[in-house]
């Protein structure tokens, strides 16, 4: 355990505990304020819209761009941890994974399978080429935002107009990436290796937009003949900044009701898919959890210490790894069924970014396409 300990520390002796300093909000609303010109330029119409929403969206940008660091920071001692536990210690822990979480993350389990199946060496490459292009941009954008080439006190990123520092950080980060090419073909590669994992995903949840789609079907019309009525005053009655005539407001009246039956149909057809996937996962998982844990007990003679267990042990005959893999297979879905595949504190936000991937993977195979209109 020590030398595994230690082996760990080596690992991750590169890695920095990131600060936990707000980015400036000047910066960051010039920066907004210099990209909202330019889009001004393009389109005059996306230009009003963003400058509406500038001033909301700078203290979220703020909370992204300071947190992304620790999650960095925590995945990647996770990466190192993987690197350096056996092989059966990591198969015990993503048998755990699967009983207890195998429900929640439905969409973005059968991803990693589907990247896994296509080359997972040859997706790992490529984004490691897009993360160092990234560093160096960082890097280097770090560094310019101290400099202060004229030493009067200020930096000179907080002297100059916003339109100029929109310019000068995209010729800062094209000088910064050093083979654009090779970047440029591992961001192709990438995006063709999402499109065919989406392709997969589409097919291997295609009884679930059916489902979904069946349920608007069905429900539909009655649905709508029932709430567009009550629906329909309250827009025609709004305040008169807001109020749609009779023509417009049965048009959204009737787009609003069957707009909230689609999403409500799809998110109920998702939670039965969850159960399903649940269950599944939780008797994989605890298959794949009992024969890695008994795998480690023979190598490491620890066998002979677990009681209730015959000498020699076989475990062709022995009922042990069943009782062991239904045992966790059955709390993992307990678990994950009366918590409403919800996770408790800290794994919510530990796994925050995991989350907001797998609702995306769910909209995007439910919603594009030919899935749910």
């Amino acid at each position: 355990m020590a030398e595994l300990y230690k082996q760990i520390s080596d690992e991750g002796a590169s890695i920095q505990m990131p600060t936990t300093k707000l980015p400036d909000k000047d910066l960051i609303a010039k920066y907004l304020e210099g990209v909202t010109s330019k889009a001004e330029g393009m389109n005059p119409k996306m230009g009003a819209c963003m400058k509406i929403v500038q001033p909301v969206i700078v203290l979220p940008i703020q909370m992204v761009m300071c947190l992304a660091p620790f999650y960095t920071w925590f995945y990647q001692w996770v990466a190192v941890v993987y690197k350096v536990l056996p092989q059966n210690a990591i198969t015990a822990l993503f048998g755990l994974a699967l009983c207890f979480f195998g429900g929640t993350y439905v969409a973005s389990i059968a991803a990693i399978e589907a990247f896994r199946q296509m080359g997972f060496e040859k997706v790992l490459s490529e984004l490691s080429v897009v993360m160092a292009s990234y560093e160096k941009v960082q890097a280097a954008n770090a560094k310019d935002d101290t400099e202060d080439a004229d030493g009067d006190g200020v930096a000179d990123v907080m002297q100059i107009q916003s339109s100029e520092l929109v310019q000068r950080k995209l010729f800062l980060g094209m000088r910064a990436v050093e083979e654009p090419e090779r970047l440029q073909a591992a961001v192709g590669s990438l995006w063709a290796s999402y499109i065919a994992v989406l392709a997969t995903l589409k097919l291997e949840f295609a009884r679930t937009t059916a489902f979904a789609l069946g349920i608007v079907e069905v429900v539909k019309f009655p649905v709508v003949r029932f709430f567009s009525p009550l629906l329909i005053p309250i827009l025609m009655n709004a305040p008169e900044s807001i109020r749609l005539p009779a023509a417009g407001a049965q048009r959204w009246g009737v787009t609003i009701v069957e707009s909230s039956l689609t999403l409500i149909a799809v998110a109920f057809a998702w939670y039965l898919q969850m159960i399903i996937s649940a269950f599944y996962s939780g008797l994989k998982g605890g298959k794949m959890f009992a024969d890695a844990v008994l795998q480690m007990a023979m190598d490491y003679d620890m066998m002979k210490y677990l009681p209730f267990i015959e000498q020699p042990f076989n475990a062709d005959e022995s009922f042990v790894d069943e009782a062991i893999g239904y045992s966790v297979a059955f709390f993992g879905f307990s678990f994950q069924f009366f918590s409403g595949f919800q996770l408790p504190f800290p794994f919510n936000i530990i796994f925050l970014p995991l989350s907001i991937i797998e609702w995306f993977l769910r909209i995007q195979i439910s919603f594009s396409g030919s899935g749910v209109h």
